[in-house]
């Protein structure tokens, strides 16, 4: 009895530590907007096959596209609205919030704030991430944006959702 009692501290704990780990990752590379923090938190090689992103669709790739994005929204702020963890998975629910205030994926500042939420499962090993799947409302971000519809077809569909789907995988 005593040995199960242990076992479920220990795992408790892991489970623990892994959403620490996740939540310094949010606010180290979303929050603080520091780069350089990537190789800490994700395993070299885990990152392909991201949908948009256009070149370099690898761990290169992925920084290149977090830093235009934080070119474009330098205010950029995310908050962990539920993070849960099981074994070696730690799902996370995230709002992020910020200013439209330069180029993005071709389409220059609006200065609208977006506010918009998202889903992401994360699979761990060593401590690091070694996989990642992510939901974002992608529709919505564009419709605050303004970038692609006119106000008249954003109040047309201003219940339609879109997500970006992404796996951030090991190769």
């Amino acid at each position: 009895m005593q040995y199960h009692l242990t076992t479920v501290v220990e795992r408790k704990s892991q489970q623990d530590q892994n959403k620490s780990l996740i939540r310094e990752f949010i606010d180290e590379i979303f929050n603080k907007h520091n780069l350089s923090s990537i190789e800490k938190f994700v395993s070299k090689g885990s990152i392909k096959g991201i949908p948009y992103v256009s070149s370099n669709n690898d761990d290169e790739g992925f920084k290149q596209f977090v830093a235009d994005f934080f070119k474009a929204f330098p205010d950029w702020h995310t908050t962990i609205e539920h993070i849960i963890a099981e074994n070696d998975l730690v799902m996370v629910f995230l709002r992020g919030s910020g200013t439209h205030k330069g180029k993005f994926q071709g389409f220059p500042s609006t200065r609208k704030s977006v506010n918009i939420r998202s889903a992401h499962l994360y699979k761990l090993k060593d401590k690091k991430i070694i996989r990642h799947w992510g939901v974002v409302d992608q529709l919505n971000f564009l419709k605050q944006t303004g970038v692609l519809l006119s106000e008249r077809v954003n109040e047309e569909i201003r219940d339609a959702k879109m997500v970006w789907i992404r796996d951030y995988s090991l190769k």
